[in-house]
């Protein structure tokens, strides 16, 4: 059950404060190499982000790459380098949000009431406990509204504060204390639904 913790590719990354005001003032100014280096610091974690956003892992790196080159384009005009983190996770939850609505339904294409009843594709036959989980977990998610899964995932997964997450979304701390309240109770109703009944507390906390 480990495994499904939070995303180690998701963690705190542990540099230089210095160096890391350094690379992205670089990058403002349009060195190629310092943006480069943000890149590959922070590509899996805007990938696997997006991924639970919109629930497939092949349209999550799709968006990782157009949430890039907006990253690119907006640089000159961001002015808060100790807070790059949660600007680009602004930039990303809104590429997701906007896909979301150009498909204009809900992902999945199933209801929250109908989540018993979700395609033979989501389900996984086999014994691995551990990927049939992974799968409840998934399904979960995707019920909920994106600004719900957005909060959520912002917390558990990436492991921004809830001031953070305020910042990165433009809302308020009480709007997001509300958001992941709410968005924790949906999301353990979806999940005990998908489990049969199986307890959701500490999956809602840690996604364990």
């Amino acid at each position: 059950m480990s495994q499904l913790a939070r995303d180690p590719t998701l963690a705190t990354l542990p540099v230089e404060m210095d160096w890391f005001v350094t690379v992205v003032r670089d990058a403002q100014a349009g060195n190629i190499a310092a943006f480069d280096t943000l890149f590959r610091l922070y590509n899996a974690r805007i990938c696997t982000y997006l991924a639970r956003m919109v629930g497939n892992d092949e349209e999550g790196r799709d968006l990782a790459q157009e949430t890039f080159i907006k990253v690119w384009r907006a640089l000159p005009s961001m002015h808060d380098e100790l807070h790059f983190d949660t600007w680009l996770f602004r930039i990303a939850t809104n590429t997701a949000i906007d896909y979301l609505r150009r498909r204009k339904t809900r992902w999945p294409l199933w209801k929250e009431q109908d989540v018993e009843n979700t395609p033979e594709s989501m389900s996984i036959a086999g014994p691995e406990k551990q990927i049939e989980e992974a799968e409840h977990i998934k399904s979960a998610l995707v019920t909920l509204s994106p600004q719900y899964r957005a909060c959520l995932l912002l917390q558990h997964y990436v492991g921004l504060s809830q001031r953070e997450i305020a910042k990165s979304l433009n809302l308020s701390e009480k709007s997001i204390s509300i958001y992941v309240s709410r968005g924790s109770d949906q999301f353990r109703k979806a999940y005990e639904r998908l489990a049969h009944g199986k307890d959701a507390k500490e999956k809602v906390r840690s996604f364990k």
